[in-house]
């Protein structure tokens, strides 16, 4: 069993470098993507005409009126209006986000090429062995190479284990049949909890980070005098995104999870179905029929 031949696993160091390539790539797109041109440099305004005796002067209009209190131009700070970028947010959780973000999507590919690398043919799987085994039962050792070929997969590789024991009762080839389908599952199943993990904790990750970002709106509002319902606005919309971004993390951690879960337990139904075979033959063989 020892020899079972498959895919090799790819180490932590290869998991940990693709999600820094990925992440390195998504950053430099976004951060191009949101980048805006500076705005004109304004020509300074002319001079103001000189009024003429008996003229009332002219209000300063809102435009024009500086900001003579420190809590007026920290409202204004807040106020300030423009596109959220998460690149250029400040708020530690959804950078937190963010990297789990990247290393679930390591996560995915890879376990979507293991997948995508262990696809076989169960049916002819099936079918040569039920032909070979039937027609000739001492063919057990020789079928076990054949079937261990890429061609039949996950499937090939436990019923190349299960011959192993072709030559033994119907126990043993059970036995050998039951070692091989837990090395598979283990080998399949490998990096799945990290996908679990992240799915079940990353909208609270989220949640935590919008709960600070509004009590750190609250608190800016308290420090701003004279400050109107538009400094806190923006801060909450800011934290809102921590939320959005948790449940962007989460969504398709659970989606792969489910996916690459359906399809271990099918190639698991399959192999469980030709090792059936093998027993059953075996158990006929022995019974001189």
């Amino acid at each position: 069993m020892k020899n079972i031949p498959h895919t090799p696993k790819y180490s932590l160091r290869t998991l940990l470098f693709m999600a820094l390539a990925m992440g390195t790539v998504l950053v430099t797109t976004g951060t191009l993507a949101q980048a805006k041109p500076a705005a004109p440099v304004a020509a300074p305004a002319a001079a103001p005409a000189a009024a003429k005796p008996g003229t009332p002067a002219a209000a300063p209009t809102a435009e024009t009126a500086p900001l003579g209190a420190e809590g007026n131009k920290e409202a204004a700070a807040f106020a300030e209006t423009g596109d959220i970028n998460i690149f250029h947010s400040k708020d530690p959780a959804l950078w937190i986000l963010i990297a789990l973000f990247f290393i679930a999507l390591a996560v995915g590919v890879e376990r979507l090429w293991v997948l995508l690398n262990s696809k076989s043919a169960n049916a002819d799987l099936v079918r040569l062995v039920t032909e070979k085994l039937s027609q000739n039962p001492a063919t057990g050792e020789e079928l076990a190479k054949e079937v261990s070929t890429p061609k039949y997969g996950v499937e090939g590789r436990i019923a190349a284990v299960t011959l192993k024991g072709w030559q033994h009762d119907e126990d043993t080839i059970q036995s050998y049949a039951n070692a091989a389908t837990v090395a598979e599952r283990r080998y399949l199943s490998s990096r799945l909890p990290i996908l679990s993990t992240l799915g079940n904790n990353a909208p609270f990750i989220g949640l935590l980070g919008t709960v600070l970002g509004i009590m750190k709106a609250f608190r800016d509002l308290a420090g701003a005098a004279d400050a109107g319902p538009q400094v806190v606005m923006k801060g909450i919309s800011e934290a809102l995104v921590a939320t959005a971004m948790g449940l962007g993390v989460a969504i398709p951690c659970v989606m792969l999870f489910n996916y690459f879960t359906s399809a271990i337990k099918r190639k698991m139904s399959n192999s469980e179905e030709v090792t059936n075979i093998i027993v059953a033959l075996r158990r006929a063989t022995r019974s001189g029929r």
